[in-house]
């Protein structure tokens, strides 16, 4: 009974995480099942060694969510060490988490970052060499199991460094990506024709980003730029030259997945 218990309570907590925030189904056989073994053991150890088998039908739940918030705290606060395998002309991912769009820009516009349909203008990125000629944004969306340390998609200098405050608004809200805090970055690559931009929005429940780099700084593809503590989603922004090679939808990791490639033209 009691592992019944752990195994109906933990699966329904991962579909309902999974509901809320799309986390990948995958956890429900990593940590969910990690999470049933050892809510179990404790579960009945306690009972045993108390004789008090009754009590095990109210400590198992209490166990497994208690597990699964320990489980949930590692995964978001890890730091892992990834070998950065992109060459120079290929971008990586800056975040842990699923594409959710791509979109294209005129020369001179602002972008707007959407959210559930939802649109906000970056006018921090306004009147900069990023936004000279046409260009392209990649949304990503971040759950609470992903790493929520963003990287630098290439190397390059940081030449804009702007931190936004924000208000506590849910993302559902129809103001929230354009009232949350944010912190925004561009990084000028060695090639003058690369420049880049990064967008780190963080959610209503800790509205707190942390920087790790400043302006004027050199920074190497993958290095940590910065951390949202319960963020939600990382904006990249890249010049139309660069191939995109992801596409809504697809689950993509900090420093490990190229997300796009500069083009050359051939002589």
């Amino acid at each position: 009974m009691i592992v019944l218990i752990a195994i109906l309570s933990s699966t329904l907590l991962y579909l309902f995480l999974h509901y809320k925030t799309l986390i990948s189904l995958k956890f429900l056989y990593l940590d969910n099942l990690a999470v049933i073994i050892c809510a179990s053991i404790l579960s009945w150890s306690v009972s045993s060694l108390f004789s008090l088998r009754i009590w095990s039908y109210i400590l198992t739940p209490i166990f497994v969510a208690i597990l699964m918030f320990s489980m949930i705290m590692i995964r978001f606060w890890r730091t892992p060490v990834r070998k950065i395998q992109a060459n120079s002309d290929e971008i990586v991912s800056p975040a842990d988490g699923r594409v959710i769009s791509v979109q294209h820009f005129n020369a001179g516009e602002i972008p707007e970052t959407a959210k559930n349909r939802i649109k906000s203008r970056l006018e921090e990125f306004s009147g900069s060499e990023l936004l000279a000629n046409p260009f392209r944004m990649i949304s990503i969306n971040m759950t609470l199991l992903d790493v929520h340390k963003n990287c630098a998609p290439l190397s390059g200098e940081i030449i804009l460094n702007k931190h936004t405050s924000g208000k506590f608004l849910s993302l559902k809200n129809e103001r929230s990506l354009s009232e949350n805090e944010r912190n925004s970055y561009i990084i000028q690559s060695k090639d003058p024709n690369i420049i880049i931009g990064i967008v780190q929005i963080a959610s209503r429940l800790v509205r707190r980003i942390d920087s790790y780099v400043k302006s004027g700084e050199q920074v190497n593809q993958g290095d940590w730029l910065g951390m949202i503590r319960f963020g939600s989603q990382v904006d990249v922004i890249l010049p139309s030259t660069c191939q995109v090679l992801v596409s809504e939808g697809m689950q993509v990791y900090a420093a490990k997945t190229v997300i796009a490639e500069v083009v050359r033209e051939e002589i």
